[in-house]
């Protein structure tokens, strides 16, 4: 176990993405030997493949993304799919391999950099991370970029750039105001540099737009000490 927080969505914004290309599948019923009719037989494949990921079917997605790569080996698409397959299964160093390969070919695929830093983060490999993301985030269509943007924030608080965490964390808000993840983690920024008032603020916003939960209740009790401990006159602090 470690100490580094998890970035939020990572896991699951992976199979969202997954999930975007595989929803034309829906309602058929189609096996891995057996691609889609009237499509490019490589990116059926691919298709297949992520759609077997998404249901968690390791081996047959494994299979239909081989398919995809015996055809068109430079298919960036396929090959960071079968990375994420690798990782799903443990097999880190040919997840490695697989997401470098993809970036290789393809540099500007977002999808693949954000799936690759978050392999980097999960490793404990956080400045490699943060590059990775702050690429990323220079992708101006991409769908989810202020959800990517709130996890370079908490990536630059992992190295402990207060500053740098701040400024994405504001980006994402600027880009996403009804992100709710932003003012949650500026919320929690402020705790940490003792900033209560702004605080409060972004956490009655966080609440508005996300209801509550048990990450803003630890967060308002965390603010209702350090509020009370502002408060208390100095010669009483550390009194029982």
């Amino acid at each position: 176990m470690t100490g580094r927080p998890s970035l939020d969505g990572y896991r699951q914004y992976r199979i969202a993405a997954l999930l975007a290309g595989a929803l034309w599948l829906s309602g058929c019923a189609t096996r891995a030997d057996q691609p889609p009719q009237d499509a490019d037989p490589a990116e059926a494949y691919t298709r297949l493949g992520t759609a077997y990921l998404a249901r968690d079917d390791l081996s047959r997605a494994s299979q239909a993304l081989g398919h995809a790569l015996e055809l068109a080996p430079d298919d960036a698409e396929a090959r960071q799919t079968m990375a994420v397959v690798h990782y799903r299964r443990g097999d880190n160093a040919l997840a490695e391999e697989n997401f470098r390969a993809a970036l290789r070919d393809a540099p500007d695929l977002t999808r693949a950099r954000n799936n690759y830093a978050a392999f980097l983060y999960d490793q404990g490999r956080i400045r490699e991370a943060c590059h990775q993301l702050q690429r990323a985030s220079e992708d101006t269509h991409y769908t989810n970029r202020a959800q990517l943007l709130v996890n370079l924030g908490r990536c630059h608080r992992a190295t402990g750039n207060e500053a740098a965490a701040r400024a994405s964390f504001e980006r994402a808000l600027r880009i996403a105001p009804d992100q709710p993840g932003s003012h949650l983690r500026l919320a929690e920024l402020d705790v940490a540099q003792g900033q209560l008032a702004s605080a409060e603020r972004h956490l009655e916003r966080y609440r508005r737009q996300a209801g509550p939960d048990a990450l803003s209740a630890r967060l308002a009790d965390d603010i209702a000490r350090a509020r009370d401990d502002h408060d208390r006159p100095a010669t009483s602090r550390g009194t029982p």
